[in-house]
């Protein structure tokens, strides 16, 4: 596929993903979603499945139990009412549907951000700048494991072992608005590696910043950091800084279970010494 061609598809494909995370809610056929990609509705999920992965229904699940899991993590919404609102039928089968997701339970979900909320275990770091190389996502926040694998596949197709990079995700700006937000996804190189010509570069400012390791699943990231924004920053006194948050992917899934995954989630702030 000629790269014009798989951007104008991944362009098509996101405006598929942005109606779906628009209204997870929603009865998103693949007749209806196929017409909003302009694909002919007897290829469309081949395409779709192609370009992201995996399955519309896998999207539409994974989107519906992400948004129960902000519902859960902002405010004591009761586990019944947050199934209800995600489309299932009881909450036996939302709390196995979102342990699977999150590997937490719905109450030890809420519980778990509840205790983020209480400033401790989040320090202060002061890091360095760094230069990693990778792709600007385009679309939707909820397509960017999309985009880490076609960085893995960059790797792949040239031989390079995936884990053995360390990887970093920078967002600049707030996912939750379309209109500003941009993401970035990379990988640090040695030393003695090569700036790859055919990706992007991308220079992380050092500073000040408050670190919380987070681990379990990626999929409890969003949720995490909507908690320090929301409880954690405001009772520390700290200013946030015009800095992109910092995602430093510590392992990789695969060679550990999913819920020992280890992510140290950076925020900017404004050094309280200076």
């Amino acid at each position: 596929m000629k790269s014009s061609t798989e951007l104008d598809y991944r362009r098509r494909i996101s405006r598929v993903i942005s109606a779906i995370v628009e209204d997870p809610g929603a009865d998103h056929s693949v007749e209806r979603l196929a017409h909003v990609a302009h694909f002919s509705p007897f290829h469309f999920h081949r395409i779709y499945r192609a370009v992201t992965g995996e399955s519309v229904a896998a999207t539409v699940r994974r989107m519906r139990l992400a948004q129960a899991s902000h519902k859960l993590a902002g405010t004591s919404s009761p586990v019944i009412l947050t199934a209800l609102e995600a489309g299932y039928e009881s909450p036996q089968s939302f709390a196995r549907a979102f342990r699977e997701f999150t590997g937490l339970s719905p109450t030890g979900f809420q519980a778990q951000q509840a205790i983020v909320g209480t400033l401790p275990p989040v320090a202060l770091m002061t890091a360095s700048a760094i230069v990693i190389y990778g792709i600007w996502h385009d679309g939707p926040s909820a397509t960017i494991p999309h985009t880490f694998r076609r960085l893995r596949n960059w790797a792949e197709k040239r031989g390079y072992v995936w884990s053995d990079y360390r990887r970093f995700g920078a967002s600049f700006g707030d996912p939750e608005q379309s209109n500003g937000f941009r993401y970035f996804a990379g990988i640090h190189l040695t030393e003695s590696q090569e700036a790859p010509n055919d990706l992007d570069r991308c220079e992380l400012s050092g500073g000040c910043y408050a670190s919380y390791r987070l681990i379990g699943q990626y999929t409890l990231i969003s949720s995490t950091l909507q908690t320090l924004f929301g409880g954690w920053l405001p009772q520390s006194g700290l200013e946030p800084d015009h800095r992109p948050v910092i995602e430093i992917y510590r392992n990789h899934p695969g060679t550990v279970p999913d819920q020992n995954l280890i992510t140290d989630l950076l925020i900017p702030v404004i050094d309280p010494i200076s």
